[in-house]
C-alpha cells in the first residue's frame, strides 16, 4: 500500500512538471511567433523540408540578383544621362558666351552708326 502510495505521488509529480514544462514551452513558442520567427507545432515537423528550402533560398538569390543586374543597367544608364546634361550644359554655355559677344559687337557697332548719325 505504501508503494502504491509512493508510486502516485512520483506520477503525479511527473504529471505536474510535464504541465509544467509544457506551459513554459507555450510561452516560448508564442514570444518566437510574435518575434516573427515560425515555430513547428507541437509533435509536428517544421514546415517544409530541407531541400525545399534549399530551393526557396536559391530562387530568392537568384530573384535578388536579377533585381542588382537591372539596378546596375539603370544606374549606367541615369549616369550616362548626367553625362551628356553636363555636355549639353557646357555647350549651351559656350554658345551663350559667344552669341554674348556677338551681341555686344553688334550693339557697339549700331552705337557708333548712332552717333555717327547725330554728329
Amino acid at each position: 500500500m505504501a508503494s502504491n502510495e509512493a508510486f502516485k505521488k512520483q506520477a503525479e509529480g511527473a504529471n505536474d512538471a510535464a504541465k509544467k514544462y509544457m506551459e513554459e514551452n507555450e510561452k516560448l513558442q508564442e514570444k518566437l511567433r510574435e518575434a516573427g520567427i515560425e515555430v513547428p507545432e507541437v509533435g509536428g515537423k517544421a514546415k517544409g523540408s530541407v531541400e525545399e528550402n534549399k530551393k526557396n533560398l536559391t530562387e530568392e538569390v537568384r530573384k535578388l540578383k536579377d533585381e542588382l543586374d537591372a539596378t546596375k543597367k539603370a544606374l549606367l544608364k541615369s549616369d550616362s544621362d548626367v553625362k551628356a546634361m553636363k555636355k549639353q550644359a557646357e555647350n549651351l554655355t559656350v554658345e551663350y558666351d559667344r552669341l554674348l559677344e556677338e551681341h555686344g559687337r553688334l550693339q557697339a557697332k549700331c552705337d557708333s552708326q548712332q552717333d555717327k548719325k547725330s554728329d
